[in-house]
């Protein structure tokens, strides 16, 4: 029984670590909602975000600067970008979807995300990985966002790096 259980861990130490099929890194920049990521996300992806960096917005006499981690609750308003009450306002975010869109979906990554397609919250179950800045700029009837106030009142970036291991 010894020898078996020594050979079977022996076996899994041997094995090479699974490596990425797709890596990227992203700039994200405070000045537009989304950022096309060039990746195709299908069903059974697994996903790993890991995000640094530092944004200011509201560039007035009283700007504040931020991590992908956010400033808190967006209260799930109809101006921010994604509009889940659970998502952090000017946080990182991303969506999976056909084409850039401002429906609101989307979700939380912060500092660090992982996952498997297909994510609650996206607009669609496969499509192109998109990453954002979740800032209320946008038209509550989502027909766009106001890009006067993305380009003139943020600056910086957070920069993400993205690893994709495919569903072989």
């Amino acid at each position: 029984m010894k020898v078996v259980v020594a050979f079977v861990l022996l076996a899994q130490t041997l094995q090479p670590p699974t490596r990425p099929d797709d890596s990227v890194i992203v700039d994200v920049p405070a000045t537009s909602p989304w950022t096309d990521t060039g990746i195709l996300v299908k069903a059974g992806d697994r996903i790993e975000m890991r995000a640094w960096g530092v944004i200011k917005f509201n560039a007035a006499p009283s700007a504040s600067s931020v991590g992908p981690a956010g400033s808190g609750s967006s209260a799930g308003g109809c101006e921010y970008v994604v509009t889940d009450q659970h998502v952090a306002a000017h946080s990182l975010i991303a969506n999976v979807a056909g084409e850039m869109t401002f429906d609101g979906r989307g979700f939380f990554v912060g500092t660090n995300w992982k996952g498997t397609a297909p994510i609650a919250g996206t607009t669609s179950p496969v499509g192109r990985l998109f990453v954002g800045f979740n800032d209320r700029a946008m038209m509550c009837d989502r027909s766009g966002y106001d890009s006067w106030l993305f380009r003139n009142r943020n600056s910086g970036a957070f920069t993400t790096s993205i690893t994709i291991t495919r569903r072989h």
